[in-house]
C-alpha cells in the first residue's frame, strides 16, 4: 500500500526523530509531475502542458549544531554526511544529486551552518514522473526555506535544472523544474520554452479520470539515447538555419522538413516530431477547454506514434499496452511519457471504464511479459508547499 501525503509527513516527522533526537523545524512537500503532451519540445524551444501530481517527496528538517550536512533517505534507508571538507564520491544517484545541490546551495548563499534532514516520498524512481528532479528541488526548496532565503520559482527552476543536469551529465530542459515548483491545483500548465511564458488552463474533464501506468521496464538507455536526440535536433536546426536562413526550431515549416528529409532521413524523423508535438500541444489545449475527451485521447494516440516512430523513444512493452487498450471500451487514448525507452504511459479513461481498465491492462500485461504494471489514478493538487 503506498503511503498517503499524511502518512508521508508522519514518516517524515517520525524518522527525524529517531535520527536527530529533536523535533524538525520545517516540513516540506515536493510532488512528482506528468506532461499530459508536449515530450522532447522544452530542450527544443516548443510548448508543453505538464502539472504536479499527487505523489511527494516530503522532507524534514532543522539546523545542525556542527556545520555538517547530514541528510537520511527514508526510500534506501541510508544516509549522506557532507563536511565542510566536502564528501566521499558515491555511485549511487541519489546520493549525487544530493551533494551536488548541498555544494551548490552552500556556495551559492554561504551558508555555514549545518543542516540534519531526513526525506521520503511515493513518486515511482526512475519512470519518467520526475523523481530525479523532485529530490534535487526537495533538498534546495527545503535548505532555502530554513534559512529564509527568497529565492522566485523560475529563479529556483533554473538553480535546479543546473543542478541536476551537472550532477547526472544530462541536458534535460526546464519541464520537469517547470511542472513541479510553479503548477497550480487544478490546473495544467501550457509553457512556451522560447519566452518562458505560461498560461494556466482548468484540468477538468468530466466522466473521464487520467491514469499513469508504469510498465516497470527500467529506462536502461534513456540517458545515452536522450543525449543522442539532443545533439540530432541540434544538427537539424543547424543545418536548416544555413539552408532556410531560420532562427529557431519554431520558424520550421513542412517544406523545410521535407528539405531536411533529403540530407537526413534521422533528422527528419526528429524535428518532424518537434513541429507536430508543438501543434498537438495547442491543439490538446483547444480540446482540454472544449472538455472533448474523446479528441483529448485522439491527440494522445497521435504523440504515441510520433514518440514511436519518429523519435524513436517508445518500447515493445508500452507499444503493446497502447495497442491493447485500443481494444477498451471507454479508453480514450494514451502515449509514453518522460525520457522514453521504458517507465510509464498516460492514459485518459472513461470513469465508469476505470476498474475494468485495471484489470484487463493487468492481465493481458502480465500474461504475456510476466510482470503486472503498476496502475496510478492521479490529481492535480498544485506544487511546492512547506509547513512549519
Amino acid at each position: 500500500m503506498v503511503a498517503n501525503k499524511e502518512q508521508l509527513i508522519r514518516q517524515a516527522r517520525a524518522e527525524f526523530k529517531k535520527q536527530f533526537k529533536s523535533e524538525p523545524k520545517l516540513l516540506t512537500l515536493t510532488p512528482g509531475r506528468i506532461n499530459i503532451i508536449g515530450e522532447h519540445t522544452d530542450y527544443n524551444d516548443g510548448l508543453a502542458m505538464p502539472t504536479a501530481i499527487d505523489r511527494w517527496i516530503c522532507g524534514a528538517v532543522c539546523e545542525s549544531p556542527d556545520k555538517s550536512f547530514t541528510i537520511y533517505s527514508l526510500n534506501y534507508n541510508d544516509k549522506v554526511v557532507i563536511t565542510p571538507q566536502g564528501a566521499k564520491n558515491f555511485k549511487e544517484i541519489w546520493k549525487q544529486l544530493v551533494i551536488a545541490t548541498v555544494h551548490v546551495i552552500s556556495a551559492r548563499y554561504n551558508i555555514n551552518a549545518g543542516v540534519s534532514m531526513v526525506f521520503g516520498g511515493n513518486i515511482p524512481i526512475g519512470c519518467g514522473l520526475s523523481s530525479s528532479s523532485a529530490l534535487v528541488i526537495s533538498i534546495a526548496q527545503s535548505i532555502c526555506h530554513l534559512f529564509n532565503i527568497q529565492m522566485e520559482g523560475l529563479q529556483l527552476a533554473r538553480l535546479c535544472q543546473k543542478i541536476e543536469n551537472k550532477a547526472l551529465g544530462t541536458a534535460g530542459g526546464l519541464l520537469d523544474q517547470y511542472g513541479i515548483i510553479l503548477s497550480k491545483k487544478g490546473q495544467f500548465m501550457v509553457i512556451d520554452f522560447q519566452n518562458d511564458s505560461i498560461e494556466y488552463i482548468p484540468a477538468i474533464l468530466n466522466d473521464s479520470t487520467w491514469i499513469v501506468v508504469n510498465s516497470q521496464v527500467p529506462r536502461e538507455l534513456s540517458e545515452s539515447a536522450y543525449l543522442q536526440r539532443v545533439k540530432e535536433c541540434k544538427e537539424g536546426l543547424k543545418i536548416l538555419k544555413k539552408e532556410s536562413g531560420i532562427s529557431s526550431f519554431r520558424d520550421i515549416d513542412q517544406p523545410m522538413l521535407e528539405l531536411l528529409k533529403n540530407k537526413s532521413d534521422v533528422l527528419y524523423k526528429r524535428l518532424c516530431h518537434v513541429v507536430t508535438e508543438n501543434q498537438r500541444v495547442l491543439d490538446m489545449k483547444d480540446q482540454l477547454q472544449k472538455g472533448l475527451a474523446e479528441e483529448v485521447g485522439a491527440i494522445l494516440n497521435e504523440s504515441h506514434k510520433s514518440l514511436r516512430s519518429l523519435y524513436e523513444v517508445s518500447c515493445e512493452e508500452i507499444d503493446y499496452m497502447i495497442e491493447m487498450s485500443e481494444g477498451v471500451d471507454g479508453w480514450h487514448g494514451g502515449r509514453i511519457i518522460g525520457g522514453g525507452f521504458g517507465g510509464c504511459s498516460l492514459h485518459l479513461i472513461a470513469d465508469n471504464m476505470v476498474e475494468k481498465y485495471r484489470e484487463y491492462i493487468s492481465k493481458s500485461f502480465g500474461k504475456k511479459y510476466g510482470a503486472s504494471p503498476d496502475i496510478i489514478g492521479v490529481q492535480f493538487p498544485g506544487g511546492l508547499s512547506c509547513t512549519v
